[in-house]
């Protein structure tokens, strides 16, 4: 692969990795993305302000799915590194090959125990010993495992250490920074290859191969840095980056509702100023970047008028923001809304932060009218308090005198009037404050009014309903319609029972109970009589008729009187005297059983009744009677 093809697909392979953390929630962070293509190997750094904190693993996480989804070609060994802006070190790191991805498998990642620096980072080369030796230094942590939980600072193995045993291993490296070898591979990902012994050689001749080696190995890494600072290869995302952050930052300014809406802001601006920053001078995109830095800190400038406006803001209305409040504090908070829309006016109408202060500064005028017309309120408020206090003394002097459903009602009308003035006073008043402690002591007086009111309207109803119900059961007792004058007199009972106790008919109604028992009592009694009458009536009624009819009959409370018709025993004797003449014993029988039966009958409705029974031939002859048992 060329340099320049190695060049052109890591700038295509940095965009889609910026994509993806973008769509993966790490959008407008200032985190730049830069590839490094050696051979089948390949190198990721993410480089950050120190503003900004991540957290390595899901960080790692996102570019290794990432790259999983990419698929580079010829690829086979990915290290992925974080690294400050500014320092030369990585502080964290992560390895893993295309088709042993480590989210995928178990593993640890080897720490090493530092030993002493040797030139040997200097070079690019690093040689290390017996593999068998090595590992009695090492010490194996879950290659999951938290920084947090490690206990202390995290410790990425750093390739500048080295033990001194006799059997080397080359690594295939990528280039090295100057001071330190910061390649992010992990030596068990890493492909190793045995170095085989060569003869050894004069000290003279050695030397001097170390000495090439060594100034090779200075260049190498002095290129490498340079070549690896921001926006010196290719694109420079970071000015993309700087004026989406920017923008975002004028968005903020306009859309958001929250009152730190400057600082939002501005935080944002000062993370697209962090990302400009680290641009060295020999960048191609160092004079956009001085522009912009210009621009943004102008603009930030700007921010730092409109924050300390909200603050003065935000001081008066604290001074306001439990009315009522005194006029020094009234006064103390109109100073600060007056300081408030001066600092606002230093900001000049071509500022993306002008559209801001210009609603601000509307806002904040806003509330320096509010506060003059907070005084006449204040004024018109207890006017209206004294105009309810007016009312409550009205209503609770006609409370004092207060008897009937009427007088009641006039108490209601005063206390309703009077929480209806105290509803008109205005909210953030002295004279509020106070209604608020008279509007449940006039609630109750009210409650209690209008209850008094509806129970002497009930009593007074139940009064009246009693005494004209009372008048009609006397008008039916009259005509002896017992039935109707049981039922008014019941009725008239139950409406005086009726009448509340503590009224003012409550002393009318009380003698009304005994005299209304009594009556009804009477009529009950007169009612069942009549009922005994008129059952006996229909009863003889059934027993009397036929044809001929059999008997006539009077009922009174003390005698049933039944007297048979002519007609009847002339038909009875004429039928008797042809039975005798035709000597028929079966007619003869059938007339005696036909008189038995007429007499049981009298005597069973006499019975039912409790009344006495005589009976009468048809000449007014009594020729029997019957005694109740």
């Amino acid at each position: 692969m060329t340099v320049a093809t190695r060049q052109s697909n890591a700038q295509i392979l940095e965009v889609k990795l910026q994509q993806h953390l973008q769509a993966a929630g790490l959008k407008n962070l200032p985190l730049y993305i830069s590839c490094d293509f050696r051979d089948e190997s390949l190198t990721v750094v993410g480089e950050h302000p120190r503003s900004l904190v991540l957290k390595a693993k899901p960080t790692f996480a996102v570019l290794e799915a990432a790259i999983l989804e990419i698929e580079p070609e010829a690829i086979q060994q990915i290290g992925l590194c974080l690294k400050i802006t500014g320092q030369k070190q990585p502080y964290a790191f992560h390895s893993f090959t295309m088709h042993h991805p480590v989210l995928s498998r178990p593993k640890t990642v080897q720490l090493f125990k530092k030993t002493e620096n040797i030139p040997a980072a200097e070079t690019g080369i690093f040689l290390t010993g017996n593999a068998a030796q090595t590992a009695d230094v090492e010490e194996k942590i879950p290659l999951g495992r938290d920084i947090k939980d490690a206990g202390g600072e995290e410790y990425f193995p750093d390739l500048s250490e080295s033990s001194s045993n006799s059997d080397p291993i080359a690594f295939k490296v990528a280039a090295i920074p100057t001071d330190i070898a910061d390649n992010p591979f992990n030596p068990l990902d890493m492909e190793a290859v045995t170095v085989a012994q060569k003869p050894k050689h004069s000290p003279l001749a050695m030397l001097a191969a170390a000495g090439i080696v060594s100034i090779a190995a200075l260049v190498l890494a002095g290129g490498y840095y340079l070549l690896s600072r921001p926006c010196v290869i290719g694109g420079c995302t970071a000015l993309a980056n700087a004026k989406q952050l920017s923008e975002n930052s004028t968005k903020t300014l306009k859309t958001s509702k929250v009152a730190n809406s400057p600082q939002e802001a501005q935080q944002q601006l000062k993370q697209a100023i962090a990302l400009l920053e680290p641009i060295p001078s020999w960048s191609s995109h160092r004079g956009e970047a001085q522009s912009a830095l210009e621009k943004y800190g102008s603009q930030n400038q700007h921010l730092n008028s409109a924050i300390d406006a909200a603050r003065l803001a935000q001081s008066a209305a604290q001074k306001t923001q439990n009315p009522p409040y005194s006029a020094e504090d009234g006064q103390e908070a109109q100073a600060l809304w007056q300081s408030a829309i001066a600092e606002l006016g230093e900001i000049p109408t071509d500022s993306p932060v002008y559209p801001f202060a210009q609603r601000k500064t509307k806002e904040y005028r806003k509330n320096l009218v509010t506060g003059n017309r907070q005084l006449s309120t204040e004024k018109q408020a207890e006017k209206t308090l004294l105009a309810a206090r007016n009312k409550a003394q009205i209503a609770e002097a006609r409370e004092a005198v207060a008897q009937t459903a009427e007088t009641w009602a006039q108490v209601q009308a005063g206390w309703e009037e009077s929480l209806a003035i105290l509803s008109e006073i205005p909210t953030g008043t002295t004279s509020y404050q106070e209604a608020k402690l008279l509007v449940p002591k006039y609630e109750t007086k009210l409650s209690e009014a209008r209850e008094r009111k509806n129970v002497e309207g009930i009593s007074e109803n139940a009064y009246t309903q009693a005494v004209t119900l009372a008048a009609q059961a006397r008008i039916f007792e009259g005509k002896n319609a017992w039935f109707k004058a049981s039922e008014y007199w019941r009725r008239a009972l139950s409406y005086a029972e009726q009448v509340p106790a503590a009224t003012s008919y409550s002393q009318k109604a009380q003698p009304l109970l005994a005299s209304y028992k009594t009556s009804l009592q009477e009529a009950e009694v007169r009612l069942q009589e009549e009922r005994k009458l008129q059952k006996a009536r229909t009863d003889l009624d059934r027993t009397c008729k036929g044809n001929p009819k059999i008997c006539d009959y009077t009922v009174s409370k003390d005698l049933m009187a039944v007297q048979m018709t002519p007609n009847y025993v002339q038909k009875l004797q004429q039928t008797f005297i042809q039975a005798e003449n035709n000597n028929s014993t079966k007619t003869r029988q059938a007339v005696e059983k036909h008189v038995q039966t007429l007499q049981k009958a009298l005597e069973a409705i006499a019975e039912n009744a409790k009344i006495p029974l005589q009976v009468y031939d048809a000449e007014g002859k009594r020729i029997g009677s019957h005694e109740p048992k």
